[in-house]
């Protein structure tokens, strides 16, 4: 049971720390996730003492998070950069485990060196996913993204490699260089070789599925998820490397995945990319989050080994500057090393002829990139994997200390790449900007739904007419919601549709008084919920809908209560005129929106934002008029007449309509969406959007598509 309430503190962390990351927008998402940690161990004091075994730690977090890695990789911009790749996983990472390995045993002489190389070498794997938190804010070349990603997936191993062989040594307590290198060999290629090898068998046993017809697409995600552990316990069982049988598989299985051939296989990349995205989310939150956990036993005794606060985070500003020092030295004399396919050149041979320019460009990038890779998710699960007990049974020396050392270097390492990155390289995106993309969003909802209203009021096909006012509900309240999200209108909008909100409310009362005069609040209770469905069928939303939903005292909403739980037997046809009188009921809260809207009109100065948005929203509620008024066969001005009337003369019941409007939702709304992309082509066309907002537009009305499973 403990188990199960940690997983869910875990994940209600996770889920806490992306909805405070969309408020705390200058802060990246695994500094928030970490703080929410830190909150959870605060006020929860019992989780800041979890533990879990090693051994599962690197099975269910490090190995699909190293799969998923591999498998979203570019093969071709590994291939171009593999060179320098493998300098900054192979030999940073070896500088790295030397350099802070000795220094953090000459600081902290009670950690035995090989704890102390275990521990540098869980430094060693950079998290660049972190900086993608930062979002647009930062700019990085296509160089620094191919070594940052081609560098985070290679280092990965290394590091776990490194780490593995250094707690070998200080478990058992002896180390030979000749029994190491040949362990090593046998470890780094046995486990290259089998995942390869494993790779393929994964890929000939999907092959074999579809050969056989089976097409189950949840199926095959699920064996891709399946398939890294796997990998990694038989590779463990052969006594090779488990994370680079992983990480070969994952290069193999990307390599031989098919590219949209046919239907099937988008749908399964649609699904697999989707289930990968929210796994790896998951994984690296979770990571986070027991990262702000263990920051609570910063300060107790027992984990800092008696050394004081100051002492324990000298310790770790040593710690960040040596790892960051070596980084930024190994990066600038690589990157000076480098050829410049453009320029032809090494940057190096660039120094005689602009040495101040050329320096301080190879300065900066070597700074960005350094900064750029930071310690995160698989750092912090590589050092949690420290066994808890040596080969004898004595404790792993200073075990808690190393791990409080290493959450402190990965938070001061983010923490410096949350404040530096974007001073050091702000975004230069010069493409449409998200407002921009909203407006003609707005422009392009407007034209479809004028297409899908001049289909109505043409009449052609009248069976359709019911399944479109439901798409046209639909459409306007996208087009309401894309509106409040254009920030030259969203304050004055959202006001105004709060304040004819309360018009109609006012209005509303009145009817209700009129009404609950003349009936008992049980013969009303049916219309409340009419009216809720009728403004949800014609675009309102949320609170919109609610406008009758308003008894006035605790004895009316008692009625209310007792009315909805004893319901009287009605009619059809009584239920039918009551929608009538209901739809009457709609159009008279309408008409008094206009008249509130049309005043604002008239005092407000025309240049003004508030008459703007008013002439916005007067469009609209004339629309939804006209839209009930058609619904109920009623073209006066004012609602006085009489619903029986209206509802003798009419031509298609209630619940004739409803049947149509079931049977062709699903033609009309496809039909809708096709429209939609028409009038994006049509605004293309005519250049008054260009290529990449109309290829955001495009992508808006795709997901639409695959979410009403239209093809």
């Amino acid at each position: 049971m403990e188990s199960f309430e940690l997983v869910m503190v875990l994940l209600a962390g996770v889920i806490l720390a992306s909805l405070a990351e969309q408020l705390i927008r200058p802060m990246s998402l695994p500094l928030v996730q970490i703080a929410t940690g830190l909150l959870a161990a605060l006020l929860l004091p019992r989780v800041a003492n979890v533990r879990i075994d090693s051994e599962l730690f690197l099975v269910l977090f490090i190995a699909p998070l190293l799969f998923n890695e591999a498998r979203e990789s570019s093969r071709h911009e590994l291939r171009t950069n593999l060179s320098a790749i493998l300098s900054l996983a192979i030999g940073l990472v070896g500088v790295t485990v030397l350099v802070v390995g000795f220094v953090l045993n000459m600081l902290v002489p009670s950690i035995p060196l090989a704890a102390a190389f275990a521990c540098a070498a869980a430094l060693g794997p950079t998290d660049a996913a972190a900086v993608s938190a930062l979002g647009s804010t930062v700019h990085l070349t296509k160089r620094q993204k191919a070594l940052l990603l081609g560098e985070s997936l290679m280092n990965d191993a290394s590091g776990v490699v490194c780490f593995q062989f250094a707690i070998a040594a200080a478990v058992t307590g002896a180390f030979s260089a000749a029994e190491a290198g040949f362990t090593f060999v046998v470890m780094f290629f046995g486990g290259i070789a089998f995942g390869i090898v494993a790779g393929f068998v994964a890929f000939l046993g999907v092959s074999l599925l579809r050969r056989r017809g089976l097409e189950n697409n949840i199926v095959h995600v699920l064996y891709e998820v399946f398939t890294p552990f796997l990998i990694f316990l038989l590779a463990e069982e052969l006594s090779v490397s488990g994370i680079l049988a992983v990480v070969a598989a994952g290069l193999v299985m990307a390599r031989h995945t098919p590219r949209l051939t046919t239907t099937e296989q988008a749908k399964h990349n649609v699904l697999s990319n989707g289930f990968w995205e929210i796994i790896a989310y998951v994984i690296n939150g979770v990571v986070f989050v027991l990262l702000g956990m263990q920051l609570p036993q910063a300060l107790s005794p027992t984990v800092t080994g008696g050394y004081g606060p100051l002492y324990l985070i000298g310790i770790i500003v040593v710690l960040t500057a040596l790892v960051m020092l070596a980084r930024f030295v190994w990066v600038f004399v690589m990157e000076l090393g480098h050829r410049d396919p453009e320029m032809g050149q090494r940057k190096i041979t660039q120094l005689s002829a602009s040495f101040k320019e050329t320096l301080t460009e190879a300065v900066k990038e070597a700074l960005v990139t350094t900064i750029a890779g930071p310690k995160g998710a698989l750092t912090l699960s590589i050092i949690f994997t420290i066994p808890l007990t040596l080969e004898n049974g004595e404790a792993f020396p200073e075990r808690e200390f190393i791990i409080l050392v290493t959450a402190g270097v990965i938070l001061c390492t983010l923490i410096l790449a949350d404040v530096l990155l974007a001073r050091l390289s702000p975004s230069q995106e010069t493409g449409a900007s998200e407002e921009t993309i909203k407006c003609f969003e707005v422009m392009v909802l407007k034209n479809t739904i004028s297409e899908l209203e001049s289909k109505i009021a043409h009449g052609s096909h009248p069976e359709y007419e019911p399944a479109t006012r439901v798409v046209l509900g639909s459409y306007r309240t996208r087009l309401i919601k894309a509106q409040l999200e254009i920030a030259q209108y969203s304050d004055a909008m959202a006001t105004l549709i709060r304040n004819t909100l309360a018009v109609q409310r006012k209005r509303f009362d009145e009817l209700e008084r009129e009404m609950l005069a003349h009936v008992s609040a049980q013969a009303a209770a049916p219309y409340y919920t009419l009216l809720k469905n009728i403004r949800g069928s014609v675009g309102y939303y949320d609170k919109g809908t609610h406008v009758g939903l308003r008894p006035g005292s605790l004895f009316m909403k008692l009625r209310m209560l007792y009315a909805y739980l004893n319901p009287h037997k009605v009619s059809d046809e009584k239920i039918e005129l009551m929608y009538y009188q209901t739809c009457l009921f709609a159009i008279e809260l309408e008409c008094v929106a206009l008249d509130y809207l049309e005043g604002v009109c008239a005092a407000a100065d025309s240049s003004q934002d508030v008459a703007k948005a008013a002439r916005i929203l007067l469009d609209e509620h004339r629309s939804i008029k006209e839209t009930l008024q058609k619904r109920v066969g009623y073209t006066g001005e004012q609602p006085g007449a009489d619903a029986r009337r209206l509802f003798e003369s009419k031509q298609c019941t209630l619940s004739e309509q409803y049947r149509l409007s079931h049977e062709y939702l699903a033609m009309i709304t496809a039909a809708a969406l096709s429209i939609e992309l028409e009038k994006i082509g049509e605004l293309q066309a005519t250049e008054v959007i260009g290529e990449e907002v109309a290829r955001a537009l495009r992508q808006n009305v795709y997901v639409l598509q695959m979410n009403t499973g239209i093809e």
